[in-house]
């Protein structure tokens, strides 16, 4: 079958090569994908920056951000049928508590592995085999725009916890910052107005993309930081900002926004930022005002399947609330005999590989 797989640590080495198809097991599912994302950890991955193959090759299936269709089932007792869409979650468990909890988006002992990352195949095939435990059903009218459900899942976590976190006290957020307008940033701007939320949401670009223009339609504030230094952005929601989500994945836009919430607020620092990029900083005048502020600032990476299945509901939502804002943002469908390693620059929002359109 037809795959895209990259040697690890080879920069641009990513390339459709031919691989076995997988075999099935008793406790395992067969699917036909339909289509994979392409997104940043993709482009650094072929880089050489990280990535690491399965033990045994010496080449990594990409992908991660996946959709497909169940093409056979290995045990008569399944839950699920040729036929049913799927996506299947990306982290799989060692033996650490979290992990055994189901909860291998919290690992203690970092011996997880990640399909299309982290020693296991990705997704960037023709079919792939999993067992039921990493599957997530989706319901029909959700197929053109599953895909997605990946990286919103992590956005799912984000708000998940934020709002956990937060009933340590009377919280009654109003306002929200997202610092990024890529895909992680627009769909954690349709989760925070989703919640009834004011949104701001910054990036480099001008207005009149795309994506400012689906930031608006959502109802949120779209800034240039062309136009607009992030410093006076607060200005905007009324020098208030109870909720910041982090996602441009420049460390000192990062760091910033820990100066930007304001009092019992919180950060959702998303993006990692590889680069480097020195700052000078006031850390006595940071570490009072988050104290006295009780302010928090929280990493959130990778998701389990309990963000999954909250993805899949807000979906519904999202779908119903901002009618057609999903499907714009798959902007640009390539054939998978037609992948190219240009495809790793950002075009538009979200780029597919199609390699059995449904």
């Amino acid at each position: 079958m037809k795959a895209i797989a990259i040697t690890p640590r080879v920069p641009n080495s990513a390339r459709v090569v031919d691989v076995p198809e997988p075999k099935v097991t008793n406790d395992q599912v067969l699917v036909r994908m339909i289509r994979a994302g392409i997104c940043g950890t993709d482009a650094e991955i072929n880089s050489g920056a990280f990535g690491a193959a399965p033990p045994g090759f010496e080449y990594l299936i990409l992908g991660h951000e996946n959709f497909g269709q169940v093409e056979r089932v290995g045990s008569r007792t399944s839950r699920f049928k040729k036929g049913d869409y799927v996506v299947a979650t990306v982290r799989r468990p060692c033996d650490c508590l979290n992990c055994a909890a189901g909860e291998s988006d919290m690992c203690l002992k970092d011996q997880f592995t990640e399909r299309g990352i982290r020693r296991q195949h990705g997704f960037l095939a023709e079919y792939y085999v999993d067992t039921e435990d990493f599957l997530i059903a989706i319901p029909a009218p959700l197929r053109d725009v599953a895909v997605l459900l990946e990286p919103y899942s992590i956005v799912a976590k984000a708000m998940w916890q934020a709002w956990k976190i937060q009933e340590r006290m009377v919280w009654q957020p109003q306002t929200a910052l997202v610092t990024g307008a890529g895909t992680i940033g627009l769909l954690a701007a349709l989760a925070l107005r989703a919640r009834g939320l004011q949104v701001v949401i910054c990036a480099r670009s001008k207005k009149g993309t795309l994506n400012s223009m689906l930031a608006q339609e959502m109802g949120a504030t779209y800034v240039s930081l062309q136009d607009t230094p992030l410093d006076e952005i607060s200005k905007l929601l009324g020098n208030r900002v109870d909720v910041i989500f982090e996602a441009t994945g420049h460390g000192p836009t990062a760091l910033k926004t820990l100066e930007l919430v304001t009092t019992n607020g919180i950060v959702l620092l998303n993006s990692v930022t590889s680069a480097s990029h020195p700052v000078t900083l006031d850390s006595d005048a940071l570490n009072m005002r988050m104290v006295l502020g009780n302010m928090l600032a929280v990493g959130v990476v990778n998701a389990n399947r309990k963000y999954f299945e909250m993805g899949v509901q807000a979906f519904e939502d999202f779908s119903e609330r901002f009618p057609g804002i999903l499907e714009r943002m798959l902007t640009l469908r390539v054939a998978l005999r037609d992948f190219s390693s240009d495809l790793f620059k950002r075009q538009g929002v979200k780029t597919t590989i199609e390699i059995h359109p449904d």
